[in-house]
């Protein structure tokens, strides 16, 4: 199994050979960066990043669990380990930590808000200040995490909980192409056969090179051989 370091420093070595001196640099530079890293107290997550950097997922999960005996309530530990059983197609321990991920944020939103009123209430407002602060800084739960959730959630046949969260995320991006697609795939696999088609359609009308991801993808082979399909994708006009 490589190390982040011996993988960077080889590829270095070949886009020099190449010619290619500014990606061998750049190479270089991240080797650099793990070695900073090392004297800081998130050493082990940034070590589980690389790993996952090089497709080295269970040395990924060696990392974080390392991470997470250190900080045992981690929202970004409980996220990056749930991208990391994803890829080892451990589906049902990804959910849980995607489910351990989201806890974690709403208990720290939860527990910021609860010191506002605690400060305010003993009148120590600039304490009360910081907390108001941090809820103001919290960042939304980004699309990316009810991305991935979405496509556990598909993997365990769980299609209607995937569906939501997939339209999470049209909530405030509707016209999403890769989103909708993966939505059609719930609703195919959930039986609503005629959403399904009806959102593909929107897809390609966004993004036209969907036509050619639908032609080969075989999770769309029971409608096929359908008139609407076949339209869609530009087989019938």
């Amino acid at each position: 199994m490589a190390e982040p370091t011996e993988h960077w420093n080889l590829k270095a070595e070949e886009l020099k050979k190449a010619g290619k001196f500014e990606e061998a640099i750049k190479m270089l530079d991240k080797v650099q960066e793990v070695k900073r890293e090392e004297k800081g107290d998130d050493f082990w997550y940034k070590k589980a990043i690389h790993y996952c950097e090089i497709a080295e997922y269970e040395k990924a999960k060696e990392a974080l669990e390392k991470d997470l005996e250190k900080n045992h309530n981690s929202y970004y530990s409980f996220l990056l380990m749930g991208k990391i059983f994803y890829q080892l197609k451990k589906y049902a321990e990804s959910l849980e930590f995607y489910n351990k991920a989201l806890e974690e944020y709403s208990s720290q939103h939860l527990r910021n808000v609860n010191k506002i009123d605690q400060m305010k209430n003993v009148k120590k407002f600039e304490e009360a200040i910081k907390y108001s602060d941090k809820v103001y800084q919290e960042k939304e739960i980004d699309d990316e995490f009810w991305y991935q959730k979405g496509m556990v959630l598909n993997k365990l046949k769980k299609f209607t909980d995937a569906s939501s969260c997939f339209k999470t995320i049209l909530e405030n991006d509707q016209n999403n192409p890769k989103i909708l697609y993966e939505l059609a795939k719930s609703y195919l696999w959930e039986g609503n056969k005629q959403e399904s088609l009806q959102i593909l359609e929107q897809a390609c009308k966004l993004d036209s090179d969907i036509k050619e991801k639908l032609r080969v993808d075989h999770d769309f082979e029971p409608i096929s051989d359908e008139r609407q399909f076949q339209t869609i994708v530009g087989l019938l006009q």
